[in-house]
């Protein structure tokens, strides 16, 4: 009886994860992930927690610390972290761009799409450049930082006009990142802020779906 058992036990197919009973697919790592929300959370001390000294200032190098990681991890790190994965051309930009605005198809990727991939490529030189400002603003007015003594005095103040001017045109990008996220998710039908969460979106896509290197690597 138990060597019949074992037999069946054995013909039957393991059980499949519960995330593949769902059909999902690992798309975002842990790296990414951990990333992204360690990235939110400096970036919103920084601009509505502590504005000011010495708070400020450690927000700012732990961003340039995980801009720098990301920039790392674009070139080493999984297929869909990787920036040849969400690379496209100013065409397929500004056609899906429309195709979003006019409600056209929705041509789903793996990674991010065009529109979200332009906003990552803008965080990732627009932060370093807003944080570099901050540096050079600290050793102009404080003395203080790796640039002290090496910053015109004299450049304090219109380093402070530009500094403040970067970190308003991030606080904006970002309500355009977020609203475009939530167009992006109804739009899709897919959560992305859940996906950049649990790192898994849907496998079986309601529409048409573009193949990207990275699709193709996977495959």
């Amino acid at each position: 009886m138990n060597e019949q058992a074992e037999a069946v036990s054995e013909a039957r197919p393991p059980e499949p994860a519960p995330a593949a009973r769902k059909g999902q697919e690992l798309v975002w790592d842990r790296v990414v992930r951990l990333g992204h929300w360690s990235l939110v959370a400096c970036v919103a001390y920084s601009l509505f927690v502590e504005p000011e000294f010495p708070g400020h200032d450690i927000s700012g190098y732990a961003i340039l610390a995980i801009i720098l990681w990301r920039w790392i991890w674009g070139f080493v790190g999984s297929p869909y972290a990787r920036f040849r994965s969400f690379i496209y051309s100013p065409r397929e930009t500004v056609n899906y761009t429309l195709s979003a605005f006019r409600m056209g198809e929705a041509r789903e990727y793996s990674s991010h799409n065009p529109m979200g991939a332009l906003m990552v490529f803008i965080f990732l030189a627009g932060l370093p450049v807003t944080c570099t400002l901050g540096i050079m603003l600290l050793g102009a007015q404080q003395l203080a930082g790796p640039l002290a003594g090496i910053v015109p005095l004299n450049w304090d103040y219109d380093l402070e006009v530009l500094h403040e001017l970067a970190g308003w045109t991030i606080m904006w990008l970002i309500v355009i990142h977020v609203v475009g996220a939530a167009w992006a998710s109804w739009w899709h039908r897919e959560n992305y802020v859940l996906a950049m969460v649990t790192g898994r979106k849907s496998r079986f896509k309601r529409r048409r779906k573009r193949t990207s290197a990275a699709d193709r690597k996977v495959k």
